[in-house]
């Protein structure tokens, strides 16, 4: 089973609209990590996506004055029906875990486990589900592999992919390609122009992803059907 995740990442609305679009049209089910107020999120079909809240601690891990339970707090007021968490990147520990389950968060998925051929869902000791994901297409650039060969996980019976909507809209393929568009992240029609259609990209995956694949469920699905 592959289970689809993407994580918003303050992109603009354009470009989220586009990496929707995708699920929408083949009827697939996926969790969105929301970091910022939008409309198109608002709007979204509620019976193929679940928000899920992606919480920013880098700020304060770089030293910077902060409240991480402020920072939890505003994502619950613009979206009061999340029921997971992602912190932006997958910031965790024992204090961060303890304040998601404050907040009545059912799960959280910040462990990452590249390439895992079995990975489980499974409880904390303060009731959190914790569900790890073994494929991101921000990981995959970093390992610098090619996408044409994505090493998707298939050999266990969980595979749980991260998808970024700047990623899908730009088919990123190499990290450098990434950081020449970078500068115009705010700008759909630059970043579009900027679109690889030459190679194998982030896009090009997800596509051959949705293509084989109907349904599925969400993160919350997920953690509702493990074991108590």
């Amino acid at each position: 089973m592959t289970v689809f995740t993407v994580d918003v990442d303050w992109a603009p609305e354009p470009v989220i609209a586009e990496t929707l679009s995708l699920f929408q049209s083949h009827r697939v089910k996926c969790t969105l990590f929301a970091t910022h107020p939008s409309k198109v999120l608002d709007a979204c079909d509620r019976d193929l996506f679940e928000i899920a809240i992606h919480p920013n601690f880098n700020p304060m891990l770089a030293g910077q004055v902060g409240d991480p339970a402020r920072v939890v707090d505003e994502l619950l007021e613009m979206f009061p029906e999340a029921r997971g968490v992602r912190s932006h990147s997958a910031a965790a520990n024992t204090p961060l875990l303890q304040l998601f389950r404050s907040r009545g968060l059912e799960y959280e998925s910040n462990l990452w486990l590249p390439y895992w051929d079995d990975i489980k869902p499974f409880r904390l000791w303060n009731g959190l589900m914790r569900i790890p994901y073994n494929w991101g297409d921000d990981i995959h650039l970093a390992y610098g592999r090619p996408f044409e060969t994505p090493q998707i996980p298939t050999a266990g019976s969980l595979t749980v992919v991260d998808f970024h909507p700047v990623h899908v809209y730009l088919n990123t393929d190499t990290t450098s390609h990434y950081e020449a568009a970078r500068p115009h992240y705010h700008d759909a029609d630059r970043l579009h122009a900027l679109r690889n259609t030459e190679r194998a990209g982030a896009r090009t995956v997800l596509l051959q992803l949705l293509q084989q694949k109907s349904g599925g469920m969400t993160l919350s699905e997920l953690a509702k059907a493990q074991p108590a």
